[in-house]
């Protein structure tokens, strides 16, 4: 069992449960800094994800043609694993923005707080 004090000196991977769902104040201090560095990534991986889906869409029409040329199964498993790391990388990148924008929206109603308390 991981207790409170203790969970601070572990890596942010070893913690188990789904961090899905937790928010952020509740996330590690190291994980909280590496979320806030990789915040200004969230819109160039949802716009380079979204191209790479309308590229992977434009290119089907290709896919009876090189089944024929290199084999059914392995054409067939590549362009399923091009778009699966696409819609990652896509949905990635709207996690950031979203939660970016939560943590903007959060430090602002604080310092409004603090303004209305004065």
């Amino acid at each position: 069992m991981v207790t409170r004090a203790s969970m601070h000196s572990l890596d942010a991977f070893t913690v188990i449960g789904d961090r899905s769902r937790a928010s952020a104040r509740s996330r590690l201090p190291q994980q909280r800094s590496i979320d806030d560095e990789l915040a200004p990534l969230g819109i160039p991986a949802l716009a380079l994800g979204m191209m790479l889906i309308g590229t992977g869409l434009a290119f089907l029409p290709l896919m009876r043609e090189w089944a024929g040329n290199y084999g059914p199964l392995m054409v067939c498993t590549a362009y399923i694993l091009y778009l699966s790391l696409a819609i990652a990388l896509s949905m990635w990148g709207v996690r950031r923005i979203r939660d970016h924008r939560r943590f903007v929206s959060r430090a602002s109603d604080a310092a409004q707080s603090a303004l209305n308390r004065r």
